[in-house]
């Protein structure tokens, strides 16, 4: 018996100098998150569209010593538009659009875009129950697109659908930038993981349509977008195999 105890102690031995608690121990981890933003637009891009939302997904990598690295979606959307006047010579008197029907019908016209890109940062564990917590802040660079999107309640407006909604929407992408200052939480002991800051993007876009309706041509101008927010985001680890520890080989 002695001897089959010893042997299963030699087997399991590694395993258990492998796995080690994120209370008192910084990890190297795999994550993946799930997020939610909110922002503040300005600039060219806060002429055009209101409050502006996101909702995304992320796989981060954190090394021992604290630093990250991940690659970022998010998909943004605003319901309010600003920008009328690209619409102008579309409309009746009134201000509405002809549907197809002969009938007056104004849609419902938001925005529609993404961010993506691959993020650096650090975590400062000055704050938190344990190494792999504290202040975070990371920086990050890839393309923000966004574009006008015509919801048809009903009836359809011939001249917005199809391929002429590209005479009107604006698609508009280029290189951005994007700053975050928050906390990050692995919790010691709960499967509660999670982060939330403030986050900043700066953007130089431009028009990618070849010919704009309102403009009668193509529209080269450079754009300089900013968007200011709040981002929360619910981190799930890989490789927690229980309750406060974390296995990896």
């Amino acid at each position: 018996m002695a001897k089959k105890i010893l042997a299963l102690a030699f087997l399991f031995f590694p395993l258990l100098l492998h796995s080690q608690s994120v209370r008192d121990t910084s990890m190297q981890l795999h994550m993946f998150s799930f997020h939610l933003s909110g922002h503040l637009p300005a600039g060219d891009i806060g002429s055009r569209y209101g409050l502006n939302s996101g909702v995304g997904g992320s796989y981060w990598f954190k090394t021992k010593s604290n630093w990250l690295m991940a690659a970022d979606f998010t998909f943004l959307f605003s319901n309010k538009f600003k920008e009328d006047s690209i619409l102008s010579g579309l409309r009746d008197h009134s201000g509405y659009f002809i549907t197809n029907l002969g009938e007056q019908m104004f849609p419902t016209i938001s925005q529609r875009g993404f961010y993506t890109g691959l993020r650096v940062g650090k975590i400062f564990p000055v704050i938190g129950p344990n190494p792999n917590s504290g202040l975070m802040i990371t920086a990050s660079a890839g393309l923000l697109q966004y574009k006008s999107f015509f919801r048809l309640e009903e009836n359809s407006i011939p001249i917005i659908m199809g391929d002429y909604v590209k005479l009107y929407d604006y698609l508009t992408n280029g290189f951005s930038m994007n700053q975050f200052i928050g906390y990050l939480h692995l919790d010691s002991k709960q499967p509660i993981n999670f982060y939330a800051g403030f986050e900043f993007h700066q953007a130089w876009t431009m028009c990618r349509r070849d010919w704009v309706y309102n403009l009668h041509g193509p529209d080269n101008n450079v754009r300089r977008d900013f968007l200011f927010g709040f981002r929360i985001g619910w981190i799930f680890p890989m490789g927690k195999k229980n309750i406060g520890t974390y296995t990896y080989f």
